[in-house]
This record gives structure tokens, sequence and C-alpha cells, in this order.
């Protein structure tokens, strides 16, 4: 499996601070770190899951990277306690993973990321200036939003 730098998800969320994870070709996995769980993307939020979700990045056809995010359930099995979300909808990522494009806002706990591919972006610090040039998108309300009737767990 190719270590190349595959894309970038950029930390987008108002009043918390910008970081940079790289995407690698194959499967990325987002959580909250923990002494036991040091996930490829470690998420400082008070409401991610250990094993929150999966970003899958694969080669299609043309050799052009393809990105596609599934919450925990479909990765291992049990889903994240506090939902996945893409672009602001309401609606949590359950059973299924969604094909991502550049610009998708992925929202896990109350952290948002943008996807920004290497298609679009050559570098790391281009991946950072266009996203810091985009509006933040509606931030799901994890607090009244249960998805389901799981009850919010707040990680400590």
């Amino acid at each position: 499996m190719s270590k190349q730098i595959a894309g970038w998800l950029v930390v987008h969320t108002e009043n918390k601070k910008q970081e940079t994870f790289n995407l690698k070709e194959g499967r990325n996995s987002i959580g909250r770190k923990t002494s036991k769980n040091i996930p490829d993307i470690p998420i400082i939020d008070n409401y991610v899951s250990r094993h929150h979700a999966v970003v899958f990045v694969r080669k299609n056809q043309k050799y052009e990277y393809e990105y596609t995010i599934a919450d925990n359930a479909e990765a291992l099995g049990k889903p994240s306690m506090n939902g996945t979300f893409v672009n602001g909808d309401a609606q949590r990522i359950t059973d299924k993973s969604v094909k991502l494009k550049d610009g998708d806002t992925i929202q896990v706990g109350e952290t948002k990321l943008v996807l920004k591919t290497t298609q679009v972006a050559i570098d790391v610090e281009s991946a950072v200036k266009l996203v810091g040039k985009t509006g933040y998108k509606k931030t799901v309300d994890i607090k009244t939003n249960r998805g389901g009737g799981l009850k919010k767990i707040v990680r400590k």
C-alpha cells in the first residue's frame, strides 16, 4: 500500500484550532486518541468516539483518487455514539458509506473537517489556504440530534 499523500482533512470549526491531517490510500481512521487507541486522524473532542468513522481512499480506473466515508457502524459494526454527518445534513451516516468530493465537510462530534483532494490542492499549504477562503458549513447540533434514539455520551 502506497504512503503517498492522497488528500487532506482540514479542521474548519468555528473557534477551534486549525489542524491538517494527511490522507493515504486505503483506510484512514478518525477517532479520539487514548493510551490504547491512536487513530490516523486523532480528534480532540469530547463527543468523538475512539473509533468514530473511517475515510476510504481508492484509485478508480483512471487512477484518480475516490473518497468515501463510513461511520464506524459500517467499518467495525458498532456505530459512533454521536454520529457522523456530511455537509451540515442532520441525517447521520449509519450503515452505508457516502461518496465525498473536494470541499465536502465531515462532522464528527462537534468538529468539522473539510476534504481537500490532490486534484484541487497541490500541497498542504494550498489545501489550508483554500479551506480558509470558504465559509463554515452548518453545524449539526448533536445534543438535540440523537440519531435513532442513541443518547449522547460525553467522553472524558
